[in-house]
């Protein structure tokens, strides 16, 4: 009898569930929600009964700007979601059916935002600074968003003393302002998106804490990330290369990397790699990179200076890159590999113009000098090998530039901020080489675009074209057109899930003999390999994956399930896509991220392709450390050539 009662009720439980299934419209889009996107409008107050929750500086306080959906309100309960939740919570597959199905209601946003990250400064604009605290929180058991609350495990408390956290003195080193300056919106906007950039940084707020009638007060939020870290790529059991890296020496923001490399048919292996970085020095925002190499039969070192366009403000920028490198080439077919000896030199500036500080309107000018000097290399044309070649190359750029950054989440992180850009970038590059065989000249132009738009999602696209010209003929030309969308986050239950979809077109002319588009690892098909697809001259790869942010945690680690498929297209020179070399996959995969710590996202893949060229050789399951992607900012960087790869 018991047993009867038992079954009828779970029966009854799902049948209930089926029900809100096919009713899922009614309580999952209850509220209208555009995405992630932090909304705070710059005026709202909390008035919540205890302000320690975001600071002890003063009161009101501003609302650090939260993730929405927030919590379900308490004034806007349903009485029949509650019953059903109680009634789901008494079994086990019913309660996970439950959390699948039924999304939580999410509260109405306080008012109208406009989105942009410097609107929550807006009101502030032109008061005088009064005082800055900085905070800094502990690496584990801490939320950014409630910097007073510290609620660490044993593991995470004994990880915890084990790390430094960044001095402050450093934090003030990379703050754009100081005390008793006039409040810039726009300038605190990038310092926070600054801050979060830093390699030793996981996340950071700037928060106006008090003011008065001519004063603010400013508190500096930073949380760590565990600085320590390692990696390795195993080729086979005889070749491969370890890592272990420090990316924050005694919370100095100083980096140190050791690199050991490995071949048993190689000379000179095992052998050390060693690269060290000073960020910031002095408060100038330069960055010194010194580098030393010394692994199977490649021996290099160098340093390299340089000081970037980090705010919409800054007005100058520029660099300085001097390298050593000896080893060993045999240019895949020489019958013995033979000396290669080269010194390259890198050199540029850049001068910065704000036009319009609300919309971070710019006009850049830029220069660099290229100097490959090889003392000793094989006998190879003059078409082929350029990077081989001794070279100058004297490049000029114009480039135009609007952003405005928005902070979200769930796009290629697992919780952190993100700051994605509406804007656009425009530059146009020319220039001349001058190497051992001729003179030519460089002209290129390249456009990229990104919004978020109003039905939902984000669109960003970007195209170029460039190539050199020599005695009316045209050398190494390229044209680039891609385009990407993502949807907004939907939700299903205590999940999110986000689209991702990509075209991506490359077709090159008159290019070197040795340059040829490949379908690899390094281009989005890890496990493909063929390499009698050398000599076409057009790619076309269209992709789509969906991801699904699961709420559980390993030991601090965030999941992610995705599916996804591949269609790509090699084709020569005077053929249309159906005409080439197609390949097709599709698979599933998971990804594991601990946003407090400094290792890559550990994927595990299994992939199944469907159509394969003649002499392909693929792995389906692949195990790899993939580094975490950013959205494009539209910073204009160096002059350079248009990359074909």
């Amino acid at each position: 009898m018991e047993t009867d009662l038992k079954y009828r009720i779970i029966t009854r439980s799902l049948i209930i569930s089926s029900l809100l299934f096919f009713h899922y419209g009614l309580y999952s889009q209850k509220y209208p929600e555009q995405d992630s996107i932090f909304q705070s409008t710059p005026s709202y107050h909390l008035k919540t009964p205890d302000p320690r929750l975001f600071s002890d500086a003063g009161w009101p306080v501003t609302v650090p700007q939260k993730l929405i959906p927030p919590p379900f309100p308490e004034d806007d309960r349903n009485p029949l979601i509650d019953s059903l939740r109680v009634k789901a919570s008494k079994y086990l597959i019913i309660k996970k059916l439950y959390d699948f199905v039924v999304v939580p209601g999410k509260a109405a946003s306080p008012g109208p935002a406009e989105g942009s990250s410097q609107n929550d400064y807006l009101r502030y604009s032109g008061k005088i600074i009064r005082k800055i605290d900085i905070r800094r929180l502990e690496v584990f058991g801490t939320d950014i968003d409630y910097s007073l609350i510290s609620n660490p495990g044993r593991l995470e408390s004994f990880l915890n003393k084990t790390h430094t956290n960044t001095a402050e003195r450093i934090i003030r080193k990379n703050l754009l302002f100081s005390e008793g300056d006039t409040l810039s919106p726009l300038l605190l906007s990038d310092n926070e998106r600054i801050l979060r950039q830093l390699p030793y940084i996981e996340d950071s707020r700037i928060i106006v804490v008090f003011e008065s009638d001519s004063f603010v007060d400013i508190l500096v939020l930073t949380k760590d990330v565990y600085s320590l870290g390692a990696s390795a790529l195993i080729i086979s059991a005889t070749k491969g290369s370890v890592s272990l890296y420090e990316k924050n020496i005694f919370g100095i923001g100083h980096e140190f990397r050791l690199k050991v490399p490995f071949d048993q048919d190689s000379a000179g292996s095992p052998g050390i790699g060693m690269n060290y970085n000073i960020n910031n020095i002095s408060k100038s925002f330069i960055n010194l990179n010194l580098q030393y190499y010394n692994a199977l039969g490649r021996t290099s070192y160098g340093f390299a200076a340089d000081r970037k366009l980090i705010s919409s403000s800054t007005k100058y920028a520029g660099g300085i890159h001097v390298s050593m490198t000896s080893t060993t080439t045999d240019l895949d077919t020489l019958p013995e590999p033979e000396p290669l000896k080269f010194n390259h030199q890198d050199y540029w500036l850049s001068r910065s113009f704000l036009l319009n500080p609300e919309k971070a309107t710019r006009l850049i000018l830029s220069a660099r000098y290229l100097n490959n000097n090889v003392y000793r290399h094989p006998d190879i044309h003059p078409d082929s090998y350029h990077s081989l070649q001794k070279y100058k190359i004297y490049l000029a750029s114009l480039s135009f530039s609007i952003r405005q950054f928005y902070k979200t989440s769930l796009i290629y992180g697992y919780g952190r901020t993100e700051d994605l850009s509406d804007g656009m970038l425009i530059n146009l590059t020319a220039g001349q080489e001058i190497n051992e065989f001729k003179q030519r000249f460089y002209s290129g132009i390249s456009l990229s675009a990104g919004k978020k738009l109003s039905g939902g999602g984000y669109f960003h696209s970007n195209a170029g074209l460039a190539a050199f010209r020599n005695k009316n003929e045209t050398e190494q030309g390229i044209l680039i057109l891609r385009a990407n969308y993502f949807t907004n986050l939907l939700y299903a239950g205590t999940h999110r899930l986000r689209n991702f979809y990509n075209i991506d077109y490359t077709r090159g002319f008159g290019r070197y003999k040795d340059e040829y588009l490949l379908f690899n690892t390094e281009n989005g098909l890890a496990g493909f390999r063929n390499d009698s697809l050398r000599t076409e001259k057009q790619r076309l790869t269209i992709s789509t994956e969906s991801v699904l942010f699961s709420p559980a945690r390993i030991y601090g680690f965030r999941i992610a399930w995705f599916a996804f498929g591949d269609l790509g297209y090699l084709f020569g020179a005077n053929q249309f896509f159906n005409q080439g070399k197609v390949i097709s996959r599709i698979g599933l995969g998971v990804r594991l991220r601990n946003d407090n710590l400094v290792f890559n996202t550990f994927q595990i893949r299994l992939s199944f392709f469907p159509h394969l060229p003649a002499w392909s050789r693929i792995k389906n399951f692949n195990v790899s450390g993939e580094q975490m992607l950013n959205p494009d900012n539209f910073e204009p960087d160096r002059p350079a050539l248009l990359p074909y790869r």
